[in-house]
Protein backbone atom coordinates (compact mmCIF):
# COMPACT_ATOMS: atom_id res chain seq x y z
CA UNK A 1 0.00 0.00 0.00
CA UNK A 2 1.32 3.44 -0.92
CA UNK A 3 0.19 6.67 0.69
CA UNK A 4 1.11 10.18 -0.41
CA UNK A 5 2.11 12.84 2.07
CA UNK A 6 1.93 16.31 0.52
CA UNK A 7 4.00 19.28 1.65
CA UNK A 8 2.19 21.59 -0.73
CA UNK A 9 -0.30 21.12 -3.52
CA UNK A 10 1.35 21.40 -6.90
CA UNK A 11 -0.35 21.86 -10.24
CA UNK A 12 -0.68 18.54 -12.01
CA UNK A 13 -2.00 19.06 -15.55
CA UNK A 14 -2.00 15.35 -16.31
CA UNK A 15 -1.91 12.07 -14.40
CA UNK A 16 0.84 10.98 -16.74
CA UNK A 17 3.11 13.81 -15.62
CA UNK A 18 5.89 13.11 -13.18
CA UNK A 19 4.85 13.32 -9.54
CA UNK A 20 5.72 16.66 -7.98
CA UNK A 21 8.86 16.72 -5.88
CA UNK A 22 6.66 18.07 -3.05
CA UNK A 23 4.81 14.76 -2.81
CA UNK A 24 6.40 12.00 -0.78
CA UNK A 25 5.54 8.44 -1.79
CA UNK A 26 5.24 6.28 1.36
CA UNK A 27 4.81 2.52 1.08
CA UNK A 28 3.05 1.33 4.21
CA UNK A 29 3.29 -2.24 5.57
CA UNK A 30 0.46 -4.44 4.32
CA UNK A 31 -2.42 -4.95 6.74
CA UNK A 32 -5.01 -7.72 7.18
CA UNK A 33 -8.14 -7.27 5.09
CA UNK A 34 -10.40 -7.27 8.15
CA UNK A 35 -10.44 -8.14 11.82
CA UNK A 36 -12.20 -11.32 12.92
CA UNK A 37 -15.18 -10.77 15.21
CA UNK A 38 -16.78 -14.14 15.89
CA UNK A 39 -15.00 -16.71 18.06
CA UNK A 40 -14.70 -19.14 15.14
CA UNK A 41 -13.11 -16.48 12.93
CA UNK A 42 -10.72 -15.41 15.69
CA UNK A 43 -9.63 -19.03 16.12
CA UNK A 44 -9.10 -19.37 12.36
CA UNK A 45 -6.94 -16.23 12.15
CA UNK A 46 -4.94 -17.27 15.22
CA UNK A 47 -4.35 -20.69 13.65
CA UNK A 48 -3.15 -19.07 10.41
CA UNK A 49 -0.74 -16.81 12.29
CA UNK A 50 0.56 -19.75 14.33
CA UNK A 51 1.08 -21.83 11.18
CA UNK A 52 2.75 -18.91 9.42
CA UNK A 53 5.10 -18.34 12.33
CA UNK A 54 6.04 -22.05 12.40
CA UNK A 55 6.92 -21.95 8.71
CA UNK A 56 8.90 -18.72 9.12
CA UNK A 57 10.95 -20.07 12.02
CA UNK A 58 11.52 -23.56 10.64
CA UNK A 59 11.77 -23.01 6.89
CA UNK A 60 12.41 -19.29 6.37
CA UNK A 61 10.58 -16.44 4.67
CA UNK A 62 11.03 -17.74 1.14
CA UNK A 63 9.16 -20.93 2.05
CA UNK A 64 6.07 -19.06 3.22
CA UNK A 65 3.55 -18.83 0.40
CA UNK A 66 -0.23 -19.01 0.37
CA UNK A 67 0.00 -22.56 -1.01
CA UNK A 68 2.43 -23.69 1.70
CA UNK A 69 0.31 -22.01 4.37
CA UNK A 70 -2.85 -23.69 3.09
CA UNK A 71 -1.15 -27.09 3.01
CA UNK A 72 0.39 -26.64 6.46
CA UNK A 73 -2.72 -25.27 8.19
CA UNK A 74 -5.41 -27.18 6.30
CA UNK A 75 -7.22 -23.90 5.58
CA UNK A 76 -8.54 -23.22 2.08
CA UNK A 77 -6.74 -20.52 0.10
CA UNK A 78 -10.01 -18.62 -0.32
CA UNK A 79 -10.40 -18.48 3.48
CA UNK A 80 -6.82 -17.24 3.87
CA UNK A 81 -7.42 -14.41 1.39
CA UNK A 82 -10.58 -13.47 3.26
CA UNK A 83 -8.39 -12.13 6.08
CA UNK A 84 -4.91 -11.76 4.58
CA UNK A 85 -4.80 -10.30 1.05
CA UNK A 86 -1.04 -10.90 0.83
CA UNK A 87 1.52 -13.03 2.64
CA UNK A 88 3.19 -9.79 3.74
CA UNK A 89 0.01 -8.81 5.58
CA UNK A 90 0.15 -12.15 7.43
CA UNK A 91 3.81 -11.70 8.33
CA UNK A 92 3.05 -8.17 9.51
CA UNK A 93 0.28 -9.47 11.78
CA UNK A 94 2.63 -12.12 13.17
CA UNK A 95 5.27 -9.43 13.75
CA UNK A 96 2.74 -7.20 15.56
CA UNK A 97 1.72 -10.07 17.85
CA UNK A 98 5.37 -10.88 18.55
CA UNK A 99 6.13 -7.29 19.52
CA UNK A 100 3.07 -7.07 21.78
CA UNK A 101 3.98 -10.34 23.51
CA UNK A 102 7.60 -9.26 23.87
CA UNK A 103 6.52 -5.98 25.45
CA UNK A 104 4.37 -7.79 28.01
CA UNK A 105 7.20 -10.20 28.78
CA UNK A 106 9.71 -7.37 29.26
CA UNK A 107 7.38 -5.53 31.63
CA UNK A 108 6.86 -8.73 33.62
CA UNK A 109 10.65 -9.24 33.71
CA UNK A 110 11.17 -5.70 35.03
CA UNK A 111 8.76 -6.35 37.88
CA UNK A 112 10.41 -9.72 38.59
CA UNK A 113 13.94 -8.32 38.92
CA UNK A 114 15.49 -9.07 42.35
CA UNK A 115 15.62 -6.38 45.06
CA UNK A 116 19.35 -6.00 44.45
CA UNK A 117 18.81 -4.96 40.80
CA UNK A 118 19.42 -1.35 39.76
CA UNK A 119 17.85 0.96 37.22
CA UNK A 120 20.85 0.40 34.96
CA UNK A 121 20.25 -3.38 35.15
CA UNK A 122 16.64 -2.84 34.08
CA UNK A 123 17.58 -0.54 31.21
CA UNK A 124 20.23 -2.97 30.00
CA UNK A 125 17.77 -5.88 30.10
CA UNK A 126 15.16 -3.94 28.15
CA UNK A 127 17.63 -2.89 25.46
CA UNK A 128 19.17 -6.35 25.13
CA UNK A 129 15.75 -7.93 24.70
CA UNK A 130 14.51 -5.30 22.26
CA UNK A 131 17.58 -5.21 20.02
CA UNK A 132 17.77 -9.01 19.93
CA UNK A 133 14.13 -9.18 18.84
CA UNK A 134 14.73 -6.63 16.07
CA UNK A 135 17.75 -8.58 14.86
CA UNK A 136 15.81 -11.84 14.87
CA UNK A 137 13.02 -10.42 12.73
CA UNK A 138 15.48 -8.71 10.46
CA UNK A 139 16.89 -12.16 9.71
CA UNK A 140 13.42 -13.61 9.12
CA UNK A 141 12.12 -10.84 6.84
CA UNK A 142 14.55 -8.01 6.25
CA UNK A 143 12.36 -6.16 3.75
CA UNK A 144 9.34 -6.01 6.06
CA UNK A 145 11.52 -5.13 9.07
CA UNK A 146 12.98 -2.11 7.29
CA UNK A 147 9.59 -1.06 5.92
CA UNK A 148 8.09 -1.35 9.42
CA UNK A 149 10.94 0.74 10.83
CA UNK A 150 10.31 3.50 8.28
CA UNK A 151 6.58 3.37 9.00
CA UNK A 152 7.24 3.55 12.75
CA UNK A 153 9.25 6.72 12.25
CA UNK A 154 6.45 8.30 10.20
CA UNK A 155 4.03 7.46 13.00
CA UNK A 156 6.38 8.89 15.63
CA UNK A 157 6.72 12.12 13.65
CA UNK A 158 2.93 12.19 13.09
CA UNK A 159 3.32 12.20 9.31
CA UNK A 160 0.94 9.27 9.09
CA UNK A 161 -1.59 8.05 11.63
CA UNK A 162 -1.76 4.37 12.53
CA UNK A 163 -4.98 2.48 13.18
CA UNK A 164 -3.73 1.86 16.69
CA UNK A 165 -0.96 3.83 18.35
CA UNK A 166 1.46 1.73 20.37
CA UNK A 167 1.76 3.49 23.75
CA UNK A 168 4.95 2.39 25.41
CA UNK A 169 4.63 0.88 28.88
CA UNK A 170 8.26 -0.08 29.25
CA UNK A 171 9.70 3.28 30.34
CA UNK A 172 6.92 3.91 32.89
CA UNK A 173 7.48 0.38 34.24
CA UNK A 174 11.18 1.12 34.70
CA UNK A 175 10.50 4.45 36.42
CA UNK A 176 7.95 2.83 38.72
CA UNK A 177 10.19 -0.11 39.59
CA UNK A 178 13.26 2.05 40.32
CA UNK A 179 11.53 5.24 41.41
CA UNK A 180 14.09 6.02 44.13
CA UNK A 181 16.90 6.15 41.54
CA UNK A 182 15.14 8.57 39.18
CA UNK A 183 16.45 11.97 40.26
CA UNK A 184 15.34 14.19 37.40
CA UNK A 185 12.67 16.65 38.54
CA UNK A 186 10.46 16.64 35.44
CA UNK A 187 9.74 12.92 35.09
CA UNK A 188 7.15 13.42 32.39
CA UNK A 189 9.63 15.23 30.16
CA UNK A 190 12.41 12.74 30.91
CA UNK A 191 10.04 9.86 30.18
CA UNK A 192 9.07 11.43 26.85
CA UNK A 193 12.71 11.88 25.83
CA UNK A 194 13.59 8.35 26.94
CA UNK A 195 10.65 6.92 24.98
CA UNK A 196 11.66 8.77 21.83
CA UNK A 197 15.23 7.53 22.19
CA UNK A 198 14.17 3.93 22.82
CA UNK A 199 11.91 3.90 19.75
CA UNK A 200 13.82 6.04 17.25
CA UNK A 201 17.40 4.82 17.77
CA UNK A 202 16.70 1.08 17.36
CA UNK A 203 14.77 1.84 14.16
CA UNK A 204 17.75 3.80 12.89
CA UNK A 205 19.92 0.76 13.57
CA UNK A 206 17.56 -1.48 11.59
CA UNK A 207 17.54 0.93 8.64
CA UNK A 208 21.17 2.11 8.58
CA UNK A 209 23.38 -0.03 10.84
CA UNK A 210 21.83 -3.49 11.37
CA UNK A 211 25.27 -4.90 12.23
CA UNK A 212 25.17 -2.82 15.44
CA UNK A 213 22.05 -4.54 16.79
CA UNK A 214 23.87 -7.39 18.56
CA UNK A 215 26.93 -5.40 19.61
CA UNK A 216 27.47 -5.51 23.39
CA UNK A 217 28.85 -1.99 23.25
CA UNK A 218 25.65 -0.81 21.52
CA UNK A 219 23.60 -1.83 24.55
CA UNK A 220 26.11 -0.22 26.92
CA UNK A 221 26.17 3.08 25.02
CA UNK A 222 22.40 3.32 24.88
CA UNK A 223 22.01 2.20 28.49
CA UNK A 224 24.45 4.84 29.74
CA UNK A 225 22.61 7.54 27.82
CA UNK A 226 19.18 6.57 29.18
CA UNK A 227 20.51 6.06 32.69
CA UNK A 228 22.09 9.53 32.69
CA UNK A 229 18.86 11.05 31.36
CA UNK A 230 16.86 9.64 34.27
CA UNK A 231 19.37 9.90 37.11
CA UNK A 232 21.28 13.15 36.60
CA UNK A 233 19.96 15.67 39.16
CA UNK A 234 18.71 18.99 37.86
CA UNK A 235 20.99 21.97 38.36
CA UNK A 236 19.80 24.25 41.14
Amino acid sequence: MTRRVEEGRADRPSRNKAISENVLQVELPAKPRKRPKQARSVALVDALKAAGRDILEREGREALSVYRLSDYSGVAISSIYEYFPTIESLVGAIFDDYRANSRREVIASIRALPPSATLYDGIEMVLTSGLSALHRWLQIDSELSVKTAFYGELVRLEIVKPEQFWISMVIPALVERFSDEVLVRDREKAGFLAYQAVTALPRALVIERPEYLLGADTVRMLARMLHALLTTPDAE
